[in-house]
């Protein structure tokens, strides 16, 4: 019988080579003529060219007690660098952590002893010539003449369609709790599961040519996190979809493709909607959306989106929750960001998008409408000057753009989504273990208001209170009153119906 795995130096896998060379044997009767497993007897065989590579380079004697630790190497940096090809043959976005783990992967499948260090990551990239710059976007590869050629074509594209019938959808990943002295840590992550993924959702966004938003969809990693308590989902601000991995999935993309299908159809609209040709966005035919897909590998120059819509939303983003941690800081409070707080940001980030940084983001990807009036395309985004006061709290060294852009590269879906276990719809998950996923709420103080009559009462005392000093916000008053009168009638209502 073959014993347990141990270590081969290179000499002894150059003599078992050759002993097969001189004796027809099997798999099975080498592996127990030499005392080791019939896996690496099969990884030797398969392997046989990279082993004698070595053993020629390095010379018998100088090398006879090499272990087998290069050669694993090798093993492992082919099949890593295969994988790698294969996604930038799909234009997919590849970042260093993302490498390092599929070699780990392969490690462990071939049961090698292998950390996939940032050593080792180094190596790998110098000695097949990787840019990560170029892996992380499509901006350097994209063929000019062949985008010009795409934007020509699009003035007859949506001729027959008005501006508010012209649709552009496309996900981005969030980092929804992330403050800017853990941007480094964070900066290009994969997120393909781990401590890390956990603070990340999957949002798509959806906009017409005026800048007229749908409600966002939101993909997190379980049904119903705590801060959801018992709330209704259905009275979300946004559409909420959930995976182990919180990916986009086909299920998903089609299912809120229906839902706007029939909601065009009730307003009796027929509308363009496009996409890139991202592996989960199905290519279906629907009654009223027509689905237009752009050409490989230039979404960075021709999609609105990716001209600064989603740049812009992420920057109202994370105004908001930097105004929550520094406020958190100056009450030396600290209440966790959690789902729900996200939740209502991506909302209120969505409708404070200027109408016409959206009109220019479409412009400059080419769709000249015969109703636009827009011409300065220059000056895309609305600066948020408050937002880089709010970073120079928690952390100076962080600059803006690099807080706003830590998760561009993010996965949003499965590269290798055909074959995938893990992404689909969660439907057959008990709800109870989905429970179980930790957003932060956890943490939370008890609340300290038990009813709604309490917190009609608190909100009265916050009126007076703002009422009696003076405020930069001038709608803070105004607010205070819609928060009231929206108490009142929730208290009210109730009492009213059982009197009828």
């Amino acid at each position: 019988m073959a014993s347990k795995r141990k270590r081969l130096t290179l000499k002894e896998k150059i003599d078992i080579l050759e002993f097969r060379t001189s004796n027809t044997m099997g798999v099975r009767a080498l592996a127990d003529k030499f005392s080791v497993s019939k896996t690496q007897i099969a990884d030797i065989i398969a392997n046989k060219d990279a082993l004698y590579k070595t053993w020629a380079e390095n010379g018998e004697e100088k090398r006879k007690w090499t272990k087998l630790q290069k050669t694993e190497t090798s093993i492992i940096n082919n099949e890593v660098l295969n994988w790698f090809s294969k996604l930038r043959e799909k234009n997919l976005p590849v970042s260093g952590p993302m490498l390092q783990e599929k070699s780990k992967q392969i490690a462990e499948m071939h049961g090698f002893d292998f950390k996939g260090s940032n050593g080792w990551l180094e190596k790998f990239r110098k000695i097949n010539n990787i840019s990560f710059k170029s892996v992380c976007g499509e901006a350097a590869s994209v063929d000019e003449e062949a985008v010009d050629n795409w934007k020509a074509k699009i003035p007859k594209i949506i001729a027959n369609y008005a501006e508010c019938d012209i649709f552009n959808a496309d996900e981005t990943g969030l980092f929804y709790r992330v403050l800017p002295d853990k941007t480094m840590a964070f900066k290009n992550e994969i997120c393909t599961g781990g401590k890390i993924s956990k603070e990340r959702l999957t949002v798509l966004l959806c906009t017409n040519m005026l800048g007229e938003f749908e409600r966002s969809l939101v993909i997190g990693k379980a049904k119903r996190p705590r801060a959801f308590k018992k709330l209704d989902i259905n009275n979300f601000p946004v559409n909420w979809f959930w995976n182990k991995k919180a990916w986009m999935t086909t299920e998903i993309m089609t299912e809120w493709l229906m839902k706007f299908d029939n909601r065009m159809g009730q307003n009796i609209r027929k509308v363009l909607l496009f996409l890139d040709n991202a592996a989960p966005h199905p290519h279906l035919k629907m009654k009223n959306i027509e689905l237009v897909f752009f050409p490989p590998n230039m979404t960075s120059h021709c999609q609105p989106l990716d001209q600064g819509v989603i740049h812009q939303f992420k920057k109202l983003y994370r105004t908001q929750l930097l105004r929550k941690a520094v406020a958190d800081l100056d009450a030396n409070s600290s209440q966790p960001i959690n789902i729900m707080d996200a939740i209502y940001w991506v909302s209120s980030s969505t409708k404070n998008i200027q109408p016409e940084t959206v009109k220019k983001c479409f412009l400059r990807s080419g769709f000249r409408h015969r109703d636009n009036n827009v011409t300065d395309v220059d000056d895309l985004l609305t600066p948020i000057e408050e937002l880089g006061n709010l970073i120079k709290v928690i952390d100076n060294t962080i600059t803006e753009n690099d807080y706003i852009t830590l998760d561009d590269c993010v996965e949003t879906y499965d590269a290798d989504i055909e074959n995938s276990s893990d992404t689909t719809s969660m439907s057959t998950q008990n709800e109870e273990e989905s429970d179980e996923e930790n957003d932060g709420s956890e943490d939370q103080e008890i609340p300290k208001i038990r009813s709604l009559r309490e917190a009609l009462l608190a909100v009265k005392d916050i009126r007076t209170y703002i009422s009696s000093i003076e405020v930069q916000n001038s709608s803070l008053f105004s607010n205070t009153i819609q928060l009231e009168n929206a108490l009142t009638y929730e208290i009210t209502t109730p009492a009213i119906s059982k009197q009828t």
